[in-house]
């Protein structure tokens, strides 16, 4: 199958407004056993159209004069999408934590990728039931390959970081073919312990709201995390709560 892995480095904020100062793209084709074969890839630094957070550069190390002759990321990221579609690497994308955020600054930039693919919810799951440390990109690599990530927040080495991670993530649930895998990590799956990040139960684990809160959480959901979505309906299912209304029928 092929596919496209991307990953972002910024000038801080949030995704729906930050500057870009640095793209990795990496085009080509995931096999049955989940092994991605590199067949093009694009990475460079851009401007961000704006000062660098001096909190974020300590994340990722560019300086405002590492990128200030590059070129501007709102004119020259949307060509490097372009080409990755041309090539035809534009089925499935493919990152980590991208529905959050990678995604998001594609989408502003024009890029519509066919489907999406984001290997924390099946890192997270690991998290939950196999209480690893963290379901950080880094620390899911260091525990499911036993390399140190020493270079993570590079753009290039956290899509490379990315694409090691699917053959290991597939085997710890079992799985020995990638299609398979694929739908199991798009498919929404209620997780003991998940808890919220929008709303004003922020932090609380779904299992501890109350029944208002439960409703209102389920009812303004709005989009992101799967697993959330999931973990509410099996709540609300399993306390026997009234069936709510039909979209169509609020208004």
């Amino acid at each position: 199958m092929r596919a496209l892995i991307h990953d972002f480095e910024t000038a801080g904020g949030r995704a729906r407004e930050c500057g870009v100062v640095q793209l990795a793209v990496m085009g080509g084709a995931v096999g049955d056993d989940g092994a991605f074969d590199i067949r093009w890839q694009s990475c460079a630094n851009y401007h961000p159209g704006g000062p660098i957070d001096p909190i974020t550069t300590q994340v990722h190390g560019l300086h405002d004069e590492d990128v200030a002759h590059c070129p501007d990321y709102r004119r020259a990221v949307p060509e490097v999408y372009r080409e990755a579609a041309r090539q035809g690497f534009d089925a499935l994308v493919i990152g980590f934590s991208n529905t959050s955020f990678d995604n998001v600054i594609a989408r502003r930039l024009g890029y519509r990728p066919k489907r999406s693919l984001d290997l924390f919810l099946p890192a997270y799951r690991l998290k939950k039931r196999d209480g690893l440390e963290s379901a950080s990109l880094g620390n899911t690599y260091r525990e499911l390959t036993g390399q140190e990530p020493v270079n993570a927040h590079d753009a290039l080495f956290d899509a490379r970081m990315t694409a090691a991670l699917i053959p290991p993530l597939m085997a710890r649930f079992g799985f020995t073919d990638f299609s398979t895998f694929l739908d199991w990590a798009t498919t929404g799956q209620p997780v003991p312990g998940i808890r919220l990040r929008f709303g004003p139960a922020r932090g609380q684990t779904i299992e501890s709201l109350d029944d208002d809160a439960l409703t209102r959480a389920l009812n303004g959901w709005r989009g992101g995390n799967i697993d959330v979505h999931a973990s509410l309906e099996a709540e609300y299912a399993r306390r026997g709560l009234a069936a709510r209304p039909e979209q169509g029928q609020l208004f």
